[in-house]
């Protein structure tokens, strides 16, 4: 049995609070580290863990970035470049394509801030210089990690996962690849076929070769079963996802899948009170509301959504033109953050049948 698991959930599953529970669960002289990358995540668990998991005092929550500076890099850095210190964290270098790679300069500034865009390099490095000793460090600070929103690491950073998984530390990965719209280092060229979308050739290849275990948690709390079945079908059966079952069996005035004409559209966001969504700044940018990209609304979640599309959404909707997968899981991401209905302002007809036409 592998040590390792990754969980593929769906949007409104609880992945996170799945960690949440986890640890809460676990014995209580049990030394865990859960790692994410976003900031508002980081925040998100912390407050969790404190309120489900209190009495448990060897949980540490970290962002990615933190973790490879503080256990692969200050330690060990010395094997490399023993005359060099971290100073501080530059996250807006832009990647030194011509720098040899062992060149110091490739990872740190001229201020010995290490850079963000070749810091997964710099671990993998490190880890290589001292003959894995890094793992070694790891495993006697703790039992079990756990990586939240795995399906944003990419680059170098999957090099360091799959150390991870060759450990003997237990690695519990959760995330869902349908909403595959971040990257922890999108500029790398390390592992670039494994993008995005793409990482889940590199998770189906690892469980293939008897490496890691991989669970479809399929049931979403949030998204009624119209909402949920728009969204799987984003996707076609090649990809391999499980059919997700909605276990939100609340009724209101306002269920299911719409379009709303323009002219109608202030009635409609007078009475429903939509959260707002738009690819980019760019679409819809004639309508004077308070719009939020695809890209910002990642874990949040609302009764109602309403949709602005592009013109690849549009063609999608009324004339059945499949998206690519970035387009897929930007719509998959905006569509599930509606607990009860899904509106998209369209003047057209859809192909589906699913949807109804409101008016005022």
């Amino acid at each position: 049995m592998p040590n390792s698991t990754l969980t593929l959930a769906v949007a409104g599953s609880r992945k996170t609070q799945g960690i949440v529970e986890d640890c809460a669960n676990s014995e209580i002289d049990t030394r865990v580290l859960v790692l994410t990358y976003t900031i508002a995540n980081q925040r998100e668990l912390k407050n969790r863990l404190a309120q489900h998991a209190g009495k448990h005092k060897n949980i540490e929550v970290m962002g990615w970035f933190t973790f490879l500076i503080k256990h692969f890099v200050k330690p060990f850095l010395p094997c490399k470049y023993p005359d060099v210190r971290v100073l501080g964290f530059d996250f807006n270098a832009e990647p030194s394509r011509y720098k040899n790679t062992h060149d110091i300069r490739r990872y740190f500034n001229n201020a010995y801030w290490v850079k963000k865009v070749h810091l997964p390099q710099l671990a993998y490095l490190l880890h290589s210089a001292c003959s894995g000793e890094t793992i070694g460090r790891l495993a006697k600070i703790y039992d079990v990690i756990y990586i939240d929103e795995v399906q944003d690491l990419g680059g170098y950073d999957l090099e360091i996962l799959r150390i991870l998984i060759d450990s003997a530390i237990r690695l519990e990965m959760v995330g869902d690849i349908r909403q595959a719209i971040l990257l922890t280092n999108e500029r790398e060229l390390k592992n670039k076929q494994y993008k995005y979308m793409k990482v889940w050739d590199w998770y189906r290849k690892l469980e293939r070769d008897g490496l890691i275990e991989i669970i479809q948690k399929c049931q979403s709390y949030r998204c009624r079963q119209e909402i949920c079945d728009f969204a799987d079908a984003l996707f076609t059966a090649e990809w391999g996802f499980e059919k997700t079952e909605s276990l939100n069996n609340s009724t209101t005035e306002h269920d299911g899948l719409y379009t709303v004409a323009e002219v109608h559209l202030g009635d409609y966001v007078e009475r429903y009170s939509p959260m707002l969504l738009r690819s980019s700044k760019s679409s819809g940018k004639h309508l004077d509301y308070p719009f939020i990209n695809f890209g910002v609304c990642k874990g949040m979640s609302r009764k109602n959504v309403l949709i602005f599309p592009t013109g690849a959404i549009k063609n999608y909707l009324v004339r059945g033109i499949g998206l690519d997968d970035q387009q897929a899981a930007s719509l998959y991401t905006a569509v599930t953050r509606a607990e009860q209905s899904v509106a998209f302002v369209l003047e057209e007809e859809p192909v589906s049948d699913l949807f109804v036409r409101w008016v005022k």
